[in-house]
């Protein structure tokens, strides 16, 4: 695999999702957190003609930066943007500015849908949790951790399933 910079690859992906195309990536940092952690893939498809709060996005800011944080208020034709773990927005972002928008994270062998169902209304929720939105963070954060201490004898379940499923003829 060879790494390619965040500048050389965003006119890639540009194109790809202007022509329609779908688009995985990797996501870095935790701004996103708890939806979408560091090191997790993400599909990105062109973004709507009309945008809609709890959306998440990739955007361009005018630093040449790119961010993919969820829509947390329109403003005419612009949105502006926030990450899950933030407390402040970023924009107003212009109709040009946004790339394309996610609707898939992966990671740790599960695959969640960010534009639609369970996630997404959870997304909305936090989006207008406010200043508890930190707070429930730190509580899924030492939920996550928890969990990956407790040893997998420890579990509820007394019986174990078999490695490989048995066919019989």
């Amino acid at each position: 695999m060879i790494p390619i910079s965040g500048l050389e690859l965003m006119p890639i992906v540009r194109a790809a999702l202007e022509r329609g195309q779908t688009v995985r990536m990797t996501a870095h940092g935790g701004s996103m957190l708890p939806f979408i952690y560091d090191g997790e893939t993400v599909e990105l498809v062109p973004p709507r003609p009309s945008w809609r709060l709890g959306d998440i996005v990739l955007a361009q800011s005018a630093a040449e930066r790119y961010v993919l944080h969820r829509i947390v208020k329109i403003a005419g034709e612009s949105a502006f943007l926030r990450g899950d773990s933030q407390n402040y927005y970023e924009g107003p972002f212009p109709p040009q500015a946004i790339l394309g928008r996610a609707v898939t994270a992966a990671g740790q062998g599960r695959l969640r849908r960010l534009d639609r169902g369970v996630w997404h209304w959870a997304g909305l929720l936090w989006l207008h949790s406010g200043w508890l939105g930190f707070y429930l963070l730190q509580l899924v954060l030492g939920l996550r951790r928890l969990g990956r201490a407790i040893p997998r004898r420890w579990s509820s379940s007394k019986k174990s399933l078999p490695a490989k499923p048995c066919l019989k003829s």
